[in-house]
């Protein structure tokens, strides 16, 4: 099956169904812009760029509830919430942007949105209405406060890890009570249980703890206690190989999806780490991407990526029935063979249609601030 599906929101979609934009069929053609996927069997487009209800600006971050209603994030710092066939719901503002906008999202223990701040050093927790329930973090370098946080992950007893970066490249687990820190994992480096732009986090079934270790382009695999479990990745365009992985997610089968910003793509991994399968390419067909930053699954192993440079986000419609492959979403929220990631050296990359150039000034060293060249072809 082939399809794809753009969602607009309520009020324009009687105007869209008679301009024939809200349901458009997506089989390849010349171009190759044809959906093919052996995981999912169509995608739908949510929104477009602008500021209206239901458009986008840069969606950065996005999360799932337990009722599979979706929560977007995007660079004018508002929350958006669209219930599961993409129709908008409701949106809140972020109460400060002066600084910077909003970027990292997950649900917590009871139910609420989380929402990172990085440029104000704090994490907020939201009912799924919006109102503020709960605010917490302390700028500063020292083991308990946050420095530039990215991304949160919420474990069953409300723990929460944290990832963090530029002025310290670390990573932290806060006990319900924020003020104890049970574990931090704290350097800049290359190695194992080193950093270079910690990003994107997620939780697997078994509380392991994955993160999208993203200017050293891998995902480096941790226990619930912090303990190094394995890594894998390595920079480059090949099958396994990843270009500035900003996000991950596993869902209950242990299946990785990995969100590559560089090569415009994402990557799904079985749970011992071997490629399944490469999903999309540059472009802003439906079903390719420019630099996609965030994913999040439903209950029914349904994958949303935020697909920041063509102001959207696309939905992945899975094949297998739900009860297979159902994720628990009030469980964990966010999300392997061995050798080195950095062991290929001058490689440039590929990746998306614009420019990663303003992002890649912030990883070290090894030329990773050479901009990158469009990767028109998916990797097979």
């Amino acid at each position: 099956m082939k399809c794809c599906r753009t969602t607009l929101p309520r009020l324009g979609q009687a105007v869209a169904l008679g301009c024939g934009v809200l349901l458009a069929g997506c089989g390849a053609g010349p171009s190759g812009d044809g959906f093919e996927s052996a995981i999912f069997s169509e995608v739908r487009v949510i929104g477009g760029r602008g500021n209206a209800p239901g458009r986008f600006v840069k969606p950065r971050s996005v999360a799932v509830d337990r009722a599979d209603n979706v929560y977007v994030c995007d660079m004018t710092g508002r929350v958006q919430k669209f219930d599961p066939e993409g129709n908008y719901l409701l949106q809140w503002q972020m109460p400060e942007i002066e600084r910077g906008r909003p970027k990292g999202m997950a649900l917590d223990h009871e139910g609420n949105i989380v929402v990172v701040e990085p440029h104000y050093s704090r994490i907020n927790h939201f009912t799924p209405e919006g109102r503020l329930v709960s605010q917490w973090g302390r700028h500063g370098r020292e083991r308990g406060e946050l420095s530039f946080p990215r991304a949160v992950a919420i474990t069953p007893d409300g723990s929460a890890f944290v990832s963090e970066f530029q002025i310290v490249e670390r990573l932290q687990k806060f006990g319900l009570a924020r003020e104890s820190v049970r574990v931090e994992i704290r350097g800049a480096g290359h190695g194992p249980s080193k950093f270079n732009r910690a990003e994107g986090l997620s939780l697997d079934a078994t509380g392991n703890l994955y993160v999208a270790d993203s200017c050293n382009h891998r995902v480096q695999v941790f226990d619930g206690d912090g303990m190094f479990l394995r890594e894998h990745g390595g920079p480059g365009t090949a099958r396994g190989e990843f270009s500035y992985p900003y996000d991950v997610r596993v869902d209950e089968q242990g299946r990785q999806y990995v969100c590559e910003f560089g090569n415009s793509r994402v990557t799904v991994l079985d749970a011992d780490d071997r490629v399944l399968e490469i999903i999309g390419s540059a472009g802003s067909a439906p079903g390719r991407f420019n630099n996609p930053w965030s994913l999040a699954l439903d209950s029914r192993g349904n994958l949303y990526v935020a697909d920041s440079q063509n102001h959207r986000v696309q939905k992945l419609i899975r094949h297998e029935p739900a009860a297979e492959f159902q994720v628990s979403s009030s469980k964990f929220q966010g999300e392997g063979a061995t050798r080195s990631p950095l062991a290929k050296r001058g490689w440039e990359g590929a990746g998306g249609a614009s420019s990663t150039l303003p992002h890649l000034m912030f990883c070290l060293g090894r030329g990773e601030t050479r901009p990158f060249q469009t990767l028109a072809k998916r990797s097979r």
